[in-house]
């Protein structure tokens, strides 16, 4: 028998963590009966699965150990010698036969060797694995000691307490119970007002009180989001090399709202994984797919699309096992599961839930869908109830003048439609200008020549990007309120699109118009309104061309399939008017006083998409009326009236109304057409969502031998592990099936994971401290009956998720004090034992965040897209710098600053740099437990990153703005805002001293004192630049605590 025993136990991880934590907290004394899956399972686990458990091909000696039928078949032990079998012989051996073999170097400890022996001399009896077995909610423990009150979760902590004679801490002081409960519920501190007010607040339920404002305030559901980011792998770029930027914030806008409106977990589940298959799906429960459209996409060339297929696929077993199942299901990829009851066959059955997807490898982008976020359907509504009002008190208008005229023709004001239509056509060509350009350039090397149509043809070299400059005089004009901007065919390009990209197309990246003096002179950039164009491509449409941002994104029409001239109109936001030059009666005298006068215009085209996507030929126009009509609008008047559509012909009415109808009626349509303006814009700020759609035709899924693409093995059918229950009978073997297979009453493992979660949210780690991995080589729950009685109670509850937080935070276990005493921190470092309330370093974003909210620069704007906050200059290029590939990092202005960490733009390969230093994750795979460093470069971001300093400057200015009457005093406010607590006398005295000494610094050193004050783009209010300076010393010191980046 001693050729099976040889090589058993190799495959050694080390056993040090669990063993620290099962002597803490799962220690067994003779007096205690051994139970399999805490005491036994775990060793056996760690030091002997990987050679004699689930995996077939990597089992040696056909010995197995991972199941009891198969180990006494194998006469590893013998029924009826259990205490003298050779497995016990080969581990207390001290010769060669020693298991496990002395090359491992992880021998057993005496106190496994103990365990083991107990366990074979009880008969060696087997469990199946505990988070296998359906949760059963046991009986509320008996306690001895009234020391918490008796709530459920209470009372389980509590008996083991006393079964280990310990006692649990006291209750925090309230300070540092609003700061721990606004903190885990909403990601931010509380306000000294909120402090204040439930300081003052003596009745029984103020606790509560405060429990249920925060669940209902919209900052708990961008909190709870922020968390579920991490496991759906969220991030606002591709990844892979070239990293380019997606747009799927709308879907996280729905798992926003789905928290705010505390959505129960099981449609959570359900709509996220298979929105789009159930009956009549809303656009919003389609939407809700994208969690798993989140995964990398590649783009490179050269690759092998079934082959990143196949990688998206497995992206989402993995996924989809980790977040609801809490397993580790990558292993079955290549082969059986080394640990746990998952076979390779059993792997591609699972796969096949997500192989049915309508996608491809490369550019797999679709399908898509365009929906408006739901936290922001409210702005379309009212948009469109905008347009209704405005478009009644038009035909009011229209039917008050025709009454007054006597016209005879219902709803219009005098019949004369034909002539204004005429004479709008003239005006048009008065006032639609083609001048000559002054000055053509490419910064590329492109040779710019003029037609004789009065078009500009680019030839010679072509760069992968390229930015064209073109100087026009303004002359003949009294003002300028449009510039026109046509893309035409011609004969020199491939298939003769407007584009000279290898494919005939285009990307206008950014189009930018300036205005100047003279040709060579100062440029002031003039700002526009809006774009329109009578054709864009789909996901590249002219709004792109001017939204600030030189990257990828921008105008396209479609040149390699659709070769035909296309127009766009880019009006400015104020007409601009033309100063005359010496002899030029068209101008009108400018005021000296005033700007320079504008002469010359400057238009420059910038094309970043890469692969040569410029424009090949286009021609410009300046408009010198007051409103030019939409490039749209103007191919309808040009058209010959019987092809027109009843709307074509509606917007024509209306727009002629606003030029010539009568001063009522005119004020009336521009009303409207301002109305049609703001709706279209709201939507066109809507992009497409990545979305999961089924194909028509099923794919045939096959096991991949060594998980590679490209070797099919055995057919298999859509189907869960044999391990856990089966589904339904009549359940569908598709998504929808497997989402309400995870969501049954009686899953094993679903509640119980989702529980522990929102568990680990609270006290930094989970009753299960392997959130990702209930298997076999996870942690033993630290409580498992409580675990059990709250997974029970979650699926009662209907799955509210809000209810169960608000029992986790309401109880007197949550409650107590973070401080320990020495013993007990010595005897339970990890606080496995719930003796003392929870502390941890807070997250990334929660600590950004917080910085904020204490300085007031916050912004509560909730949803939208991705903001582009503060960034090291240059850092996108060091990472990429392919020209066209996302290399400049464009940062923003103004609010978008100062929004929460949740909608910072996120690019897998360069996340946002002081994010990252706290632990923040990259998001190209799922995670659902961050690690927590502690390093010197959190010091540095906390006290140099110009986020932090700017907000210690306006924390120091709001400090100095209060009414208050002392030094002293405005100390306690700092601490307020910053700490949620008032400072000691000799934490006081210490911040006295420091601001003092700051005082004379910056007094002597005015330059100093400017230099810090000149940090951020933000104004603060004007103070005198030494106090500013000194009190912003102060805030940085505070912003730099311990104690501020800790929940405690």
């Amino acid at each position: 028998m001693s050729h099976i025993l040889r090589r058993c136990f190799q495959a050694f991880s080390t056993a040090l963590t669990w063993l620290v934590v099962f002597a803490a907290c799962c220690g067994v004394t003779r007096a205690e009966s051994l139970q399999f899956n805490r005491d036994i399972r775990p060793i056996l686990a760690e030091h002997c699965f990987a050679c004699h458990g689930p995996d077939s091909a990597a089992r040696k000696g056909d010995l197995r150990l991972d199941r009891r039928e198969d180990a006494v078949q194998s006469g590893v032990f013998s029924l009826d010698h259990l205490a003298d079998s050779e497995l016990l012989q080969r581990i207390e051996s001290t010769g060669d036969e020693v298991m496990p073999p002395r090359e491992s170097q992880k021998p057993l400890s005496a106190e496994q060797k103990q365990l083991l022996r107990r366990w074979l001399e009880a008969g060696a009896p087997y469990e199946a694995h505990w988070s296998f077995l359906p949760p059963r909610q046991p009986e509320l423990p008996t306690v001895q000691k009234n020391q918490l009150p008796a709530g459920p979760i209470d009372r389980f902590v509590l008996a083991q307490l006393e079964q280990r004679k310990r006692s649990p801490a006291p209750a925090a002081d309230r300070h540092t119970l609003i700061r721990r409960l606004t903190l885990d519920l909403t990601g931010l501190p509380p306000t000294p007002e909120e402090v204040e007010r439930f300081l003052a607040d003596t009745s029984p339920n103020a606790y509560e009180r405060v429990v249920d404002r925060l669940l209902e305030s919209p900052q708990y559901g961008e909190h709870m989001a922020r968390h579920w980011l991490d496991a759906a792998r969220y991030a606002d770029t591709n990844g892979y090399q070239y990293d380019l930027e997606r747009d799927q914030w709308v879907w996280r806008d729905w798992v926003i709202h789905a928290f705010n409106s505390n959505m129960p977990y099981d449609q959570f589940t359900v709509e996220q994984l298979a929105g789009d298959l159930l009956p009549d799906a809303t656009p919003l429960q389609r939407l809700a797919t994208g969690f798993h459209r989140n995964h990398p996409i590649t783009i490179e060339g050269g690759v092998i699309d079934e082959e990143y297929r196949t990688e998206y696929v497995v992206d989402r077993v993995v996924t989809t096992s980790t977040v609801w199942l809490g397993l580790t299901m990558t292993c079955g990829r290549c082969h059986d599961h080394k640990y746990d009851p998952i076979s390779q066959r059993e792997f591609y059955r699972f796969f096949a839930f997500f192989n049915n997807i309508d996608e491809k490898g490369h550019n797999g982008f679709n399908p898509k869908l365009k929906v408006e976020s739901p936290l922001r359907q409210h702005e379309l509504a009212a948009a469109e109830e905008a347009l209704a009002e405005c478009r009644r008190r038009l035909e009011q208008v229209i039917e008050s003048e025709r009454k007054t005229t006597g016209s005879p023709t219902p709803g219009l004001p005098l019949a004369q439609f034909a002539q204004w239509e005429q004479a709008a056509k003239d005006d048009l060509q008065r006032d639609w200008q083609l001048p000559e350009p002054k000055r053509l350039g490419s910064r590329g090397g492109a040779e710019l020549t003029r037609q004789p149509d009065g078009s500009v043809l680019a030839t010679g070299p072509n760069p992968a990007t390229d930015t064209y400059e073109v100087i026009l005089p303004l002359e003949g004009l009294k003002q300028l309120s449009a510039v026109r901007l046509e893309a035409l065919v011609d004969s020199s390009t491939v298939n003769g699109a407007p584009g000279r990209g290898t494919n005939g197309n285009f990307v206008l990246s950014e189009f930018e118009l300036a205005a100047g003096a003279t040709e060579q002179g100062d440029f002031q950039p003039l700002e526009l309104a809006r774009a329109e164009a009578d054709y864009s491509q789909r996901d590249f449409g002219v709004e792109l061309a001017i939204d600030g941002k030189i990257d990828r994104k921008g105008w396209a029409i479609d040149g390699n399939t659709r070769v035909k001239s296309c127009t766009a109109v880019f009006h400015l936001k104020a007409p601009l008017s033309i100063a005359a030059a010496a002899g030029d009666s068209a101008g009108e005298t400018a005021d000296k006083s005033a700007a320079p006068p504008a002469r010359f215009l400057r238009v420059k085209m910038s094309h970043n998409y890469g692969l040569q996507h410029q424009i090949a030929r286009f021609r410009l126009s300046l408009y010198g009326g007051a409103e030019a009509p939409t490039a749209a609008l103007a191919s309808v008047l040009q058209s010959p009236a019987e092809q027109r559509s009843e709307e074509d012909t509606r917007q024509l009415e209306q727009w002629l109304l606003t030029r010539y109808g009568s001063p009522q009626v005119r004020a009336a349509a521009a009303a409207l057409q301002a109305a049609q303006q703001r709706l279209q814009q709201t939507g066109q700020a809507v992009p497409d969502t990545m979305v999961m759609r089924e194909r028509s035709t099923p794919r045939t899924t096959h096991v991949l031998r060594r998980g590679e693409y490209d070797k099919p093995g055995e057919e298999v059918q859509a189907g869960t592990p044999e391990a856990l229950p089966p589904m339904p009978a009549d359940a569908t073997a598709n998504r929808l099936g497997l989402a309400r297979w995870l969501v049954m009453s009686d899953h094993p493992l679903t509640a119980r994971v989702a529980v522990n979660r929102l568990w680990q949210q609270l006290f930094g780690v989970g009753l299960v401290k392997t959130a990702n991995d209930f298997g076999t080589q996870g942690e033993w729950p630290s409580h498992p009956e409580l675990l059990d009685w709250l997974a029970v109670d979650f699926v009662e509850s209907g799955w509210n998720v809000k209810a169960m937080l608000k029992q986790i935070v309401m109880s007197a276990t949550y409650r107590q004090s973070s401080v320990a005493d020495p013993e007990l921190l010595a005897a339970d470092p990890e606080n496995r034992l719930l003796a003392r309330g929870p502390r941890r370093r807070l997250d990334a974003e929660v600590i950004r965040d917080s910085a904020l909210l204490a300085s007031g620069l916050l912004s509560d704007r909730i949803g939208g897209p991705s903001v582009f906050p503060y960034h090291p200059a240059g850092l996108w290029q060091e990472i990429n710098n392919r020209p066209g590939y996302s290399r400049t990092y464009q940062q923003d202005h103004g609010e978008a600053l100062h929004r929460r960490s949740l909608y910072t733009f996120w690019k897998r390969t360069v996340p946002p740099p002081s994010l990252a230093a706290f632990d923040a994750p990259e998001r190209e795979f799922c995670i659902v437990q961050r690690s927590r460093t502690n390093t010197p470069l959190q010091a540095l971001v906390l006290l140099h990153d110009p986020q932090y300093v700017e907000a210690a400057r306006h924390l120091a200015a709001r400090v100095l703005r209060a009414d208050l009457a002392s030094d002293v005093e405005r100390i306690r406010f700092a601490f307020g805002l910053s700490l949620a607590r008032p400072p000691s006398e000799r934490e006081a005295a210490m911040v006295l001293e420091l601001l003092q000494e700051r005082r004379r610094q910056y007094a002597g050193s005015p330059d100093s004192a400017q230099r810090v004050l000149a940090v951020g783009e933000r104004p603060s209010a004007p103070l005198p630049p030494a106090e500013h300076a000194a009190w912003t010393a102060v805030a940085r010191v505070l912003l730099n605590l311990s104690e501020f980046i800790t929940q405690s």
